[in-house]
């Protein structure tokens, strides 16, 4: 297992997520489509990449990043070119789309797949077509032909609804309602399923849109950081490939001080542990804390400024002012009652505060504890990279 900082871990390199993996096959098994709610950094995207490539449960996936995706058409396009150029569909099903299916209807609509000597392209000339009726055709007829399901795994859908709808709301509003169509088609049901996954929350950027009815369809699963105990194991497994051992007082300093175990941090820990320390050495309390002073220098902006950034793009005008000057007092004052955040809410002229702190809870960046009735940060990394760099 290699340790691969900010990028989907795959096969021999992605930790094994059981539980995730078959709350998922799960939901896909009993017919839903599915929307993948967690904070950023968490591991969305390698467990998608994990049903990609063991074809869990026998399935047909599709992998798509669509975080690039800023209008309708465009999304659809790259939906069918990623359907079609997929070596895990058969080309007789795409053979079929392009030709015509069991029922006898030509689907000759389908201008985008080009059939030639029995082999089977995505014809990206730049004819106008309408990529949406095409999309829902070749599904049309993939239901009609294949009996095995297919999986259409989307990544940074939110973030394609927010593009969309930056440039004109409505049109987004109109998106979701053609996706929902499309999940809901009685014949493309009963084949083809959608996963939706994102760095934002879609329930938080369809309710931005006063559109939540047009994903009240999907199953919504929650992935959480790891538990401790397979914190550590990953920890000790990563370090292992770099001939070192973790005593019990090296433990201890990583629990306490990463508490908020995704698997971005603690890659980020090891690398630093590896970089500061020499082959087989035993790694203790000083040599993490030492490496975890060395994740929050300024070499690691590129993997930590995005967090501050993300609040300029998600929150507007009041609403950034606030998120801005919460997670500042946060990290200086370590934690926030309830009364404190209403009060920061009247100085900063905002009355909807309470919508900001649920858009922080989801995106990771803070919890609310119970027992002691406070805001917290997430993570201590986190809560010391925003005092050092932000405040």
């Amino acid at each position: 297992m290699k340790n691969l900082v900010g990028i989907p871990a795959r096969l021999d390199n992605f930790y094994q997520r059981q539980r995730e993996v078959d709350l998922v096959d799960r939901t896909l098994s009993n017919g839903n489509n599915i929307q993948i709610a967690a904070p950023r950094r968490v591991g969305k995207t390698s467990i998608l990449c994990y049903l990609l490539d063991n074809s869990v449960a026998g399935r047909h996936y599709v992998y798509i990043d669509t975080e690039s995706v800023t209008e309708a058409d465009q999304f659809y396009k790259k939906m069918l070119e990623a359907i079609v150029r997929s070596p895990v569909i058969p080309k007789t099903v795409k053979l079929a789309a392009g030709l015509k299916n069991k029922s006898g209807r030509f689907f000759n609509k389908i201008k985008s797949i080009s059939i030639l000597n029995n082999s089977v392209e995505f014809n990206n000339d730049m004819a106008p077509r309408d990529y949406h009726a095409e999309f829902y055709h070749f599904l049309l007829a993939y239901a009609e032909t294949e009996e095995t399901p297919l999986v259409l795994l989307i990544d940074e859908f939110p973030q394609t609804i927010q593009n969309i709808g930056n440039k004109d709301p409505a049109a987004a509003v109109v998106f979701l309602q053609q996706n929902r169509e499309i999940r809901l088609d009685p014949v493309v049901s009963q084949r083809v399923r959608f996963v939706y996954t994102g760095s934002i929350g879609l329930n938080q950027t369809v309710a931005a849109l006063n559109a939540t009815a047009t994903i009240n369809d999907l199953a919504s699963l929650e992935v959480k950081p790891l538990m401790e105990e397979e914190a550590l194991d990953l920890f000790h497994l990563l370090l292992r490939q770099e001939e070192r051992i973790v005593d019990i007082s090296g433990d201890v300093a990583f629990k306490e001080q990463v508490r908020w175990f995704i698997p971005f941090h603690i890659q980020l820990v090891v690398q630093e542990v590896v970089a500061i320390s020499p082959h087989g050495e035993v790694i203790n309390r000083q040599k993490i804390t030492h490496a975890i002073k060395e994740v929050l220098k300024p070499k690691h902006k590129n993997h930590f400024a995005h967090y501050y950034t993300r609040l300029k793009v998600h929150f507007k005008n009041g609403a950034f002012l606030y998120a801005d000057e919460f997670l500042k007092q946060l990290a200086k004052r370590k934690r926030l009652d309830k009364a404190a955040a209403a009060t920061l809410a009247t100085t900063c002229g905002v009355t909807d505060y309470r919508l900001v702190i649920e858009n922080l809870i989801y995106d990771g960046y803070i919890e609310f504890d119970d027992d002691s009735q406070n805001y917290l940060f997430n993570s201590p990394i986190l809560m010391r990279w925003w005092e050092h760099h932000i405040c």
